[in-house]
């Protein structure tokens, strides 16, 4: 056996129409520039799908522009926020992205913390097959029932606005209609994103009267939507199969994680892990451009994830003899080529899977967690998924060629398939 270090290709594909996501200058360096200036907003008015987030001036107000229309909060004299629609200003620091169409995913849970708010946004992004290495803006709309916001005031006398001891007014809504605006980044900590988070949200009320920076939330999100780009990054698979029940090889089509999600009952960190280390074997070992569904054989454990990824990505089956299921793998994953006999071995990397997680699970199973623990298992699984979709896969897996391996039926009643006995059929010559 031979273990494999590979550079991935991958499979998946990422649509490159995607709109970019920029910066202008950093919020963890802004400061010591003094609030100086990093780009003014009028060279951004040509963008009619324009998102941006970011302070005002000298730190002045707060910048919010959706749909290519700025709203910048501001305090007033009384301390209430109002808002101001001018290009003519500039900024220390703004992230944007020109957004020409958007799409609908749905989001429910109730939350208590902004930090709550934003695990559940991530779980919402994955279940929509996004990839969470690159950066995108988002929207939510709804009725929210709690919310701290807060506007920035200057920090120097100098500048119109300026109270000794004051760096911002806090603002408390209640039951108010509105929408979050929002950045996710895994990249941008101190860029775009405060240090401790890969969320930058403002909020903008329904009648466009307030503008500002979120701190804190609480709410039911049952019936809300989300926005996303509908030219997200998307994780998915280019497959070929045969063209109808006794057809020849030729029917391709692309498959995504949310079809896996979809296949499987729910998205979980087993399916997660399964599908991106067969991604990882099909593009770094067999070199595949698309997986051919037809000429795989597969062997994994007993767990309902793995199984399930494997059966629909490579078409194997254990009523057919392309799939088995053994009680005590030595990896994830053994995968057989049928047409030339490669095979290799996948394997997840030691200390990928957090402990607490592989510890709660055998409790789980054993039927000894609490409700909340049970809770508490769901978000560390969600987290660790979140990772491993944003994690190169060269980084969570490694691979063993088996140079001497050979296919042992396991005993089980198997069938013919017939949908593939005429895979290889030449095209009939009066059709062409």
């Amino acid at each position: 056996m031979k273990k494999l270090l590979f550079t991935a290709f991958w499979i998946f594909s990422i649509q490159s129409s995607f709109a970019q996501v920029k910066h202008a200058g950093a919020m963890s360096e802004m400061g010591k520039s003094g609030f100086a200036p990093t780009i003014s907003l009028d060279s951004l008015e040509k963008y009619k799908g324009l998102v941006a987030l970011g302070p005002m001036g000298k730190m002045e107000g707060e910048i919010t522009i959706v749909d290519g229309i700025p709203y910048v909060g501001i305090v007033k004299e009384d301390e209430s926020g109002i808002i101001q629609k001018d290009w003519r200003i500039q900024a220390p620091f703004l992230v944007y992205a020109d957004i020409q169409e958007w799409e609908e995913i749905s989001l429910s849970g109730k939350v208590s913390t902004i930090q709550e708010l934003e695990s559940v946004l991530e779980a919402s992004f994955v279940s929509a097959g996004m990839d969470l290495s690159q950066p995108f803006p988002f929207r939510v709309f709804g009725k929210f029932d709690q919310m701290v916001t807060h506007i920035v005031t200057p920090r120097s006398q100098e500048i119109p606005g300026y109270k000794e001891g004051r760096n911002q007014v806090n603002y408390t809504h209640s039951e108010e209609n509105g929408e979050l605006i929002g950045f996710y980044s895994r990249e941008g900590k101190g860029i775009y994103t405060h240090q401790n988070s890969f969320f930058h949200i403002h909020f903008l009320n329904d009648d466009k009267s307030f503008a500002g920076h979120l701190d804190n939330f609480e709410s039911n999100l049952e019936g809300f939507k989300i926005w996303i780009p509908k030219s997200h990054p998307k994780l998915s698979f280019r497959v070929v199969d045969t063209d109808f029940s006794k057809g020849r090889l030729g029917f391709q089509q692309e498959i995504f994680l949310d079809d896996l999600v979809k296949f499987h009952g729910h998205l979980c960190d087993g399916l997660v892990v399964g599908t991106k280390a067969l991604d990882y074997s099909f593009s770094t070992f067999f070199g595949a451009a698309e997986i051919d569904r037809t000429d795989y054989r597969i062997i994994s454990g007993a767990s309902p994830c793995l199984t399930d990824a494997a059966s629909y990505l490579t078409g194997g089956r254990l009523q057919f003899g392309t799939q088995q299921v053994i009680s005590k793998p030595t990896g994830l994953f053994l995968i057989e080529r049928i047409s030339d006999g490669k095979s290799v071995q996948v394997n997840l990397n030691a200390g990928i899977k957090p402990q607490e997680i592989i510890s709660l699970t055998a409790l789980a199973e054993q039927g000894k967690l609490s409700p909340c623990e049970m809770d508490h298992l769901k978000s560390l699984e969600d987290q660790f998924s979140i990772q491993v979709l944003a994690t190169a896969s060269a980084e969570l897996y490694n691979l063993v060629v088996l140079d001497q391996f050979k296919w042992v039926q396991a005993p089980f009643e198997t069938f013919k398939k017939t949908d593939v006995l005429n895979k290889n059929l030449s095209p009939c010559l009066s059709n062409l």
